[in-house]
This record gives structure tokens, C-alpha cells and sequence, in this order.
């Protein structure tokens, strides 16, 4: 079989970097980079130089990952992609441009995963304008028509930055919408403070026939508690309650303790605590939060001792 190796070998392989980058098994993940290195199958395969990159990655050992990436004699699209991707998803957002930066001069064309992994470096890290010159060469290329990861990550790199009327405006200009570019926007309201257009979108997405997830319901109870919109949030509490999603997402039940406590309706907040199978620290600090603001001391003293009680520090 010499240094080459037969496709299942390597497809084998492939398989078990991405079991390791999962569990993070960083230990199995070495052995196995060991042993392909002696068989010397790196420079024959792309594929399990992006594995095992990605590998790396995924267990935080970016500097072990960007030395695999350096020793390989022909670099490709999908090795720079693994690296640019374990920069971006690290917060590491400087290190994932200058990976782009130096892809590009070794002549290479970005793929819909590159630009989605440099757009989320771009919005960590606020380089807006980086990010409109990608969403320049998307555009010209015509990726956008295509590709809704590429239009989702558009939409999340503006928000990021805190454009939030250029994040509709490529929101609305994306041929098919999903569940993620729309709660993406909805996020970015309503963490802007933005509640009425963060509600207008709500309404948008549903007449689109989209179907909310935790993460929209999260965003939209925020912007529901931010303006005190009881009504609204009692709507959503009812369909959230209808999909039976509390019993199984703790951060959806804060929130929605959160959205009744500012919006001064602490004993149904305290009902929507109580109810919850797993109650944080979280979930009671938003409840005695309420109580204070509201000058009930005494409850807000009761809810300290009994999340105490519960052994939450």
C-alpha cells in the first residue's frame, strides 16, 4: 500500500479525528498524529491534514494546529478553512485574519466555510471594515443566492458590530430566511435595547411560516421584559409552554422569570421559578432582583435563603 494509504484507511482515519475533536480527546488524537506522521500519509491526504487540524483545534491546542498546517509542503482551502475556524470559534478573531490574509496570498479562493469562519472573526472582534469587504467578494461571487450559512453569518457579523440596519437590510436580501438569520436580528435588538423592532421581526419571521427555537424565544422574552410588554410575553409564554420546551432548557425558564419579574409581576415569576425542574443561580437572582427593585425586601431576603437551601452559592 507504500505512503498513500487506501481511501477507507483514510476515510478511517478522517472519522476518528473528528470522534476525537468531539470528545476532545487530545490524547488519542496525539497517538494517532504519531502514527500517521510514520506512515507518512500527511503530504498524500489534504483531508486528514484538515481533520487533524480541526482536531487540534477543537481541543484548544491552536499552536499545534497552526504548526501541522506550517509542515505541510502543498497547503489547500480546507487546511487554512480548519485553522481559520479553530481561530474564529477560540475568540481568537486577530489570528483568524491573518490566517485569511496569508491563504489568500498563497493565491487560494475561500470556500462558504472560510467566509463563514472569517465573518465570525470579523464580528468578534468589531472589523467592520474587513467584514464589508468579504461581504463584498460574497456578493460578486454570487455566494448569497446559494448559500443561507454564508447570508446567516452576514447577518451575524453586522449584528456583532452593532450595525443592526445594514443585519436587516442583508437579512432581507437573503433569497430564503431560516429560524437562525432571524433570530440572529432578533438578538441583536433586543440586546441594543431595540425591543419594538426586535417584536416586529418576531412577527415577520412567524408570518414567513418560520417556527421560533429556545434561542428566539430567549431574545424576544428579553425584549418583552426590557419594555414591559406583559401581554406579549405571556403569548410566548403560552407557546413555549404548548411545545412543552421548559421541562428540558434551563436558560428559556430564566428568561422567562426574568421577562415577569421586570415587568413587576413577581409572584407569577416566583410560579415559573417553582415550576422549573432545574432552578440556577441565575433564575433566582433574577427573581430577588425583581423583589428588590419592587421595595419587597422581605421577599427578596426569602428567595436568598431558600436558594441557599438549595445549595446554590
Amino acid at each position: 500500500m507504500g505512503n498513500e494509504g487506501s481511501e477507507n484507511e483514510i476515510n478511517a482515519f478522517m472519522d476518528f479525528f473528528k470522534v476525537c475533536a468531539k470528545k476532545k480527546d487530545l490524547s488519542k488524537g496525539t497517538t494517532l498524529h504519531a502514527h500517521i506522521l510514520r506512515r507518512g500519509l500527511l503530504e498524500n491526504s489534504p483531508y486528514i491534514a484538515s481533520a487533524l487540524i480541526n482536531m487540534y483545534a477543537k481541543c484548544g491546542e491552536l499552536i499545534k494546529a497552526q504548526k501541522v498546517l506550517e509542515d505541510l509542503l502543498v497547503r489547500d482551502v480546507f487546511s487554512w478553512s480548519s485553522l481559520i475556524a479553530g481561530y474564529a470559534q477560540n475568540g481568537k478573531g486577530h489570528e483568524a485574519l491573518d490566517c485569511f490574509d496569508r491563504m489568500q496570498k498563497e493565491s487560494l479562493s475561500s470556500n462558504e466555510f472560510t467566509f463563514a469562519c472569517i465573518l465570525k472573526a470579523c464580528g468578534s472582534i468589531g472589523a467592520i471594515h474587513k467584514g464589508k469587504h468579504i461581504h463584498n467578494e460574497i456578493v460578486h461571487r454570487g455566494l448569497l443566492e446559494r448559500n443561507d450559512v454564508v447570508g446567516n453569518a452576514l447577518v451575524d457579523m453586522y449584528r456583532k458590530c452593532g450595525m443592526l440596519v445594514k443585519a436587516q437590510r442583508v437579512l432581507d436580501e437573503i433569497p430564503v430566511r431560516d429560524v437562525v438569520s432571524w433570530s440572529t436580528l432578533i438578538a441583536g435588538y433586543a440586546q441594543q435595547g431595540h425591543a419594538h423592532e426586535a417584536l416586529h421581526c418576531f412577527e415577520k419571521m412567524q408570518r414567513e411560516g418560520l417556527s421560533p427555537n429556545e434561542v428566539t424565544f430567549t431574545c424576544i422574552l428579553k425584549a418583552c421584559g426590557s419594555i414591559r410588554a406583559i401581554d406579549y410575553g405571556q403569548e410566548v409564554h403560552d407557546k413555549i409552554s404548548s411545545r412543552g420546551m421548559l421541562p428540558k432548557n434551563i436558560v428559556l425558564g430564566n428568561a422567562l422569570v426574568d421577562m415577569y419579574a421586570k415587568c413587576g409581576l413577581l409572584p407569577k415569576a416566583q410560579e415559573v421559578l417553582e415550576a422549573l425542574p432545574i432552578r440556577d443561580v441565575v433564575s433566582w437572582s433574577s427573581l430577588i432582583a425583581g423583589y428588590a427593585e419592587e421595595g419587597q425586601g422581605h421577599q427578596a431576603l426569602e428567595c436568598f435563603a431558600k436558594m441557599q437551601r438549595e445549595g446554590l452559592s
